[in-house]
C-alpha cells in the first residue's frame, strides 16, 4: 500500500498547508483569488481540484486521485 501524499502545488512548490495559512490569513476562499495572486494553481493544474477540497474541507494533505474520487461519488 503506497504512503504517497497530494500535499502541495509542485508548479509553485508551495504546501497546502502554507496555502491554507495565507487563505486565513487573507480571507480568501476561491482558487481564482489564489491563482489572481500568483499563490498556486497557474501552472500546470493539477493541484486545483486538491485546492477546492482543502477550502471546504481545511484538509492539506489528500491520497491521490482523492479528488476525482469525491467528484465521482458526488454525481
Amino acid at each position: 500500500m503506497s504512503s504517497a501524499t497530494v500535499d502541495k502545488c509542485i508548479c509553485h512548490r508551495r504546501k497546502f498547508s502554507d496555502i491554507n495559512k495565507y487563505c486565513h490569513n487573507h480571507d480568501i476562499s476561491t482558487v481564482e483569488k489564489l491563482q489572481d495572486e500568483g499563490i498556486c494553481s497557474t501552472g500546470c493544474g493539477l493541484c486545483i481540484p486538491y485546492i477546492r477540497m482543502m477550502l471546504k474541507t481545511g484538509r492539506t494533505a489528500f491520497k491521490p486521485g482523492e479528488s476525482f474520487k469525491e467528484k465521482s461519488e458526488s454525481t
